[in-house]
């Protein structure tokens, strides 16, 4: 049989048997309660063993009105705020998506002026060469 102790603010009370376990309980619906098995102390209410019956109380009747408007209000600025961020958002990835376009079009213009501009050196780096051989051949006649 289980021997049961109670802490009830602080003061420990015990050890109870079963049956005056449960007149504790009722009594002191508050307290704690532990046994050689438990690692620690209990609220009497989380001890399947014990006969407690906790009334649930009664809820308020309504939401009052001021702490309901103060709600919907601080809830209508957030609605507002985040439509102007997901306007922004929206706007701030148009202008990415041409700016990225942007950045590609400058991308093909660079590569197409360095392929123009590399035949060009090529086409002058060959008629130095050929004007080279011109001056060499007018430089060895008498």
């Amino acid at each position: 049989m289980k021997k049961w102790f109670f802490s009830n603010d602080g003061k420990i009370t015990g050890p109870f048997g079963l049956q005056a376990a449960n007149e504790q309980v009722s009594k002191y619906p508050n307290a704690f309660a532990w046994h050689p098995s438990y690692a620690q102390w209990m609220p009497v209410s989380c001890v399947d063993e014990f006969d407690i019956f906790v009334s649930v109380p009664t809820p308020p009747n309504d939401v009052p009105k001021e702490l309901y408007e103060d709600f919907v209000g601080k809830e209508r600025e957030m609605i507002a705020t985040l439509q102007r961020i997901d306007k922004t958002l929206s706007v701030t990835n148009d202008s990415l998506s041409e700016l990225d376009q942007d950045i590609d079009d400058a991308i093909e213009v660079a590569h197409s002026l360095n392929v123009e501009v590399k035949t060009t050196i090529d086409n002058i780096e060959q008629q130095f060469a050929a004007l080279k051989k011109n001056l060499a051949v007018a430089n060895k006649k008498p």
